[in-house]
């Protein structure tokens, strides 16, 4: 039996509730990363796949947008130099759009721009720390045969190719492999650090070479899958490439996501 409506209540509006609650980030963050088991290293690429699977349009427009500022800067004296200082604020660009796309399904291009936005003093002092990588790795080379070679250029001849062939060159080389490798693990995952978690440049370097060393396992499962794709996707003509360079480019965001953040259940 129908309950007699009352002729003086305001008038109610029974609406259903069919909208979806707006997406939320999920997970919890783990300082320093975690391990994870060795088959993760081809599942980070997996991971890749799928966002680019599902927004292959937008992947293409972005990278052709970054590639094009590459290009433009490049041909700028002396700009052209400081390039690798802007490599972490391209790191944090897509891995931004990439979380963008997990969280609502698809992303802006104007989150490529997020490291100039958010800290882009933490994110250039990771990016002069791999010019000074590279700057000490050029020093080492030249201390043990730069000597040599600068002399014979002064008597108006050229470098011997043996010289870069003798067990000295190749100490210098590793030497200098000893010093870099270390670097660009503690800046890979940095950026992500400094923009998803607030980190200070150094604390974010710190925490993802530690995460790195944590995971050697699945990053040497990372880097063989990635060589078999790279070179899998050379075969026809070079056009799997197509493919193959955005997958590799959305890995430094599934990287980060899968070793820093803990999903909720």
């Amino acid at each position: 039996m129908n309950e007699p409506q009352n002729p003086y209540a305001p008038p109610v509006t029974h609406v259903a509730d069919h909208e979806e609650p707006p997406p939320t980030d999920s997970g919890r963050f783990i300082p320093y990363g975690r391990s994870r088991p060795s088959g993760r290293g081809a599942g980070w690429i997996g991971d890749a796949w799928r966002l680019l699977r599902a927004q292959p349009g937008m992947w293409a427009a972005a990278l052709i947008l970054l590639f094009i500022a590459y290009i433009v800067l490049s041909m700028i004296p002396l700009v052209n130099f400081f390039l690798q200082a802007l490599l972490p604020f391209v790191n944090a660009g897509i891995a931004a759009a990439a979380d963008q796309q997990r969280r609502t399904g698809t992303f802006e291009l104007g989150a490529l721009l997020v490291g100039f936005k958010k800290r882009p003093v933490s994110l250039l002092a990771v990016g002069g720390t791999v010019i000074l990588a590279g700057v000490v790795f050029m020093g080492v080379i030249a201390i043990f045969i730069g000597t040599e070679v600068f002399g014979m250029m002064l008597r108006g001849g050229q470098a011997d190719p043996s010289l870069f062939l003798s067990a000295r060159f190749w100490m210098a080389f590793l030497v200098g492999i000893a010093f870099t490798v270390p670097v660009s693990v503690a800046t890979y995952l940095a950026p992500q650090l400094i923009v998803f978690h607030d980190q200070p440049a150094l604390t974010a370097m710190k925490m993802s070479l530690v995460a790195c060393f944590k995971n050697i396992l699945p990053g040497i499962v990372f880097f063989l899958c990635s060589i078999v794709l790279l070179v899998v996707s050379m075969i026809p003509l070079f056009l799997g490439l197509l493919i193959a360079i955005p997958i590799m480019v959305i890995t430094n965001y599934t990287v980060y996501r899968d070793i820093f953040v803990e999903e909720n259940s």
